[in-house]
């Protein structure tokens, strides 16, 4: 994550817990790779899957994860923080000691680039596509659309704030324009418009059918399989 105006040095020196994570990673793919069993035979794919890595991750995480410490006093830790980062850090103290100024200063200079006009429009359409990839089945409710507005103002007024009613009014544009009501409401609060269910209008009548996926077994706990082996097994004859 980068601030605007805050130096990329400072944002190195806190990010040391990344660090640790990626070096105890590495150590735990090499053992991964490198396992075998009392046979000889890999124990796992030769490669680290992507599915593996993410186990590996987690566990990379847990095992750097630093004890925890007792409760100090707000002020002490922000003593504490300037104090390290000037001398650690490589940042001048100047800067950071006026670290919230030179935020408000990089902040102001990016509103200034963006425009304060919203196209309600092209946000209707923008935020209505994005709710329905995002959400299973492609079906969500308007609370869905609400957050996705506010990212999308956000974005688009670079942090401005924004104007009273703006995120409803592109709200009630998508579901007008782009959105069909899918609701089976069977109790008094499923007629109530914050529970109604919605998909997208646009047709997807010419996209090809999809198959369900077929399941497979998890690769990570076999080895590569012989390429003279036979794909099928064997019938007697």
């Amino acid at each position: 994550m980068e601030i605007a105006g805050v130096p990329h040095e400072l944002i190195r020196w806190t990010s040391r817990r990344s660090d640790q994570i990626a070096a105890c990673l590495t150590e735990l793919e090499h053992e991964y790779v490198t396992a075998v069993d009392d046979d000889g035979t890999s124990r796992f794919l030769r490669v680290v899957s992507e599915r593996a890595r993410t186990k590996l991750n987690r566990i990379a995480a847990k095992m750097t994860r630093p004890p925890k410490q007792k409760a100090r006093p707000l002020a002490q830790l922000r003593a504490w923080w300037k104090a390290s980062a000037i001398l650690i850090s490589g940042v001048a103290a100047d800067v950071i000691n006026s670290l919230l100024e030179y935020a408000r200063a990089a902040a102001a200079a990016i509103r200034a680039r963006g425009a304060a006009v919203v196209d309600v429009a092209l946000a209707a359409v923008d935020v209505a596509a994005t709710v329905f990839v995002m959400n299973s089945g492609g079906r969500f409710h308007r609370r869905h659309l609400l957050a996705e507005a506010r990212r999308h103002l956000a974005l688009a007024l670079r942090g401005r704030r924004r104007n009273l009613g703006l995120d409803d009014r592109i709200v009630t544009a998508a579901i007008a324009t782009y959105c069909l009501d899918i609701s089976e409401p069977k109790t008094s609060r499923g007629q109530q418009p914050g529970y109604r269910l919605y998909t997208a209008r646009w047709a997807l009548s010419g996209l090809p059918a999809r198959r369900p996926p077929i399941p497979a077994p998890d690769p990570d706990r076999q080895p590569p399989a012989d390429p003279g082996a036979p794909n099928g097994p064997r019938h007697p004859e």
